[in-house]
């Protein structure tokens, strides 16, 4: 079998998330450890971002530019909500900690890329559940689902996630369906009855399973329909 090329990192896409919380709520919610965060300036804001995906050699970034920024995001689940805020210290055992990693400035390889000849392959599924599969799959072994991400097309949403059909990420395909409701925190859903799900804001129900949705700012630069 012939030697795959290596690939050299040549630009970055990041990619704006609505809030904080979404943000707070893609690094940190469901996962076996929250994924470590790198802020940087960028003009007159902080920006936090996590990189959370490579295709085609390009590392995905999700980021939020905000005014301010500490040693750790702190994030927890309560009541009908959830809490996110920066922080100086870990010491409160009822949220999850993600670190922040303060970076002068990011090298050049890692800088924003604006242009994309390559994008990811887009399959439209018929509706939520079919996308349920698609995220879902990966608890089967035992590791956590895949983020769903919403943006804004027209008069309604797009909702899709990101998954590789082998162990290439040029094989990466972005599952999507479109709503016209307001994708929000997270996604119930039940094996028992799958055609049955819902957008909740806490995922303590006995009996369901849950996905995280991150909201975006604008359409996700690497998709095309």
């Amino acid at each position: 079998m012939p030697k795959k090329e290596e690939q050299r990192i040549g630009g970055a896409c990041y990619v704006g998330l609505d809030s904080l919380v979404e943000l707070g709520r893609l690094s940190c919610a469901l996962e076996r450890a929250p994924f470590p965060l790198f802020a940087f300036k960028h003009g007159r804001f902080t920006r936090i971002a996590a990189q959370a995906d490579l295709f085609m050699g390009t590392p995905i970034f999700y980021y939020f530019d905000n005014g301010q920024v500490d040693e750790f995001l702190a994030y927890r689940i309560s009541g009908e909500g959830e809490e996110v805020q920066l922080v100086s210290s870990a010491s409160n055992a009822s949220y999850l900690y993600a670190p922040v990693i303060r970076v002068q400035k990011m090298p050049k390889p890692l800088a924003e890329k604006v242009e994309f000849p390559d994008k990811f392959m887009s399959v439209e599924v018929e509706n939520i559940p079919s996308l349920v599969k698609v995220g879902a799959y990966k608890t089967l072994f035992e590791e956590p689902p895949l983020p769903l991400f919403a943006f804004k097309d027209g008069d309604g949403w797009v909702v899709g996630t990101f998954a590789r059909i082998d162990d290439y990420e040029e094989a990466s395909i972005f599952f999507y369906t479109r709503s016209k409701d307001e994708p929000s925190g997270f996604l119930r859903y039940s094996y028992d009855k799958i055609t049955e799900t819902t957008y909740v804001k806490r995922t303590d129900e006995p009996g369901y399973h849950y996905i995280k949705v991150v909201k975006l700012t604008a359409r996700h630069p690497l998709v095309e329909f």
